[in-house]
């Protein structure tokens, strides 16, 4: 007869093997598209969320596996402006890198969490930010692939990365396809000093054109 702490263990062990046995059988990927945007999920049973938080856009497609959550984002670069000469998006490589680095920090600081490894990654001729957010025991809370294209940020997630998930979460990312966006161009903005100067000459334009306004009505007040 077994005893009762070598069935325990076997129970144990059965519990941890079969999530991975499943999880190594799940071969089947499908794709879908959101906005341009395609990417494999390896489940049909894929939902959608298209809202409006603090202004901005964001449509995201999103699936779980076990406890993790695959997930990918997009929305508007940044926030709204009626004039293309105040962009604040990247004009160089260096403001490229400071803007990944905001849109992790910003990831960071919201998770509450401890500790970020980054580094920078390709996707063809695009320039992209891997990042890993960890919580206080070094354990991850969310592993993603940033990228920035035209006027678009993509952002490719997974909440609560497994270790048994590697080999899923690599294709998971390396199925993303941004060929479809619009632009691919990542230096679309416009520089600190170029933005001062810009709205600097705007005002001494709108003060020019009221001192001429002035001055004209007192012109016409005189020939009355």
């Amino acid at each position: 007869m077994k005893k009762p702490s070598e069935i325990k263990l076997k129970l144990i062990i059965g519990l941890f093997i079969v999530p991975l046995c499943l999880i190594g059988q799940n071969s089947n990927w499908f794709e879908f598209e959101l906005e341009n945007i395609k990417i494999d999920f390896p489940s049909e049973e894929v939902y959608q969320l298209d809202t409006i938080m603090k202004g901005i856009r964001l449509n995201q497609l999103y699936t779980t596996v076990g406890n993790s959550t695959l997930i990918i984002q997009k929305l508007p670069a940044e926030s709204n402006t009626r004039d293309k000469n105040l962009s604040s998006l990247p004009y160089n490589y260096e403001s490229l890198i400071e803007y990944y680095d905001g849109v992790i920090d910003g990831a960071k600081n919201s998770s509450k969490a401890e500790k970020v490894k980054k580094e920078e990654i390709k996707l063809g001729e695009l320039i992209g930010y891997k990042s890993i957010i960890y919580n206080d025991i070094e354990k991850p809370i969310m592993e993603s692939r940033t990228f920035l294209a035209g006027k678009d940020l993509i952002m490719l997630s997974i909440y609560n990365p497994e270790k048994e998930l590697t080999e899923l979460k690599e294709t998971f990312f390396n199925s993303v396809n941004l060929d479809g966006l619009n632009s691919l161009e990542q230096y679309t903005g416009k520089s600190t000093a170029y933005r001062q100067g810009y709205v600097f000459g705007k005002l001494i334009f709108y003060v020019m054109l009221g001192v001429g306004i002035f001055f004209l009505i007192r012109a016409l007040r005189k020939k009355k």
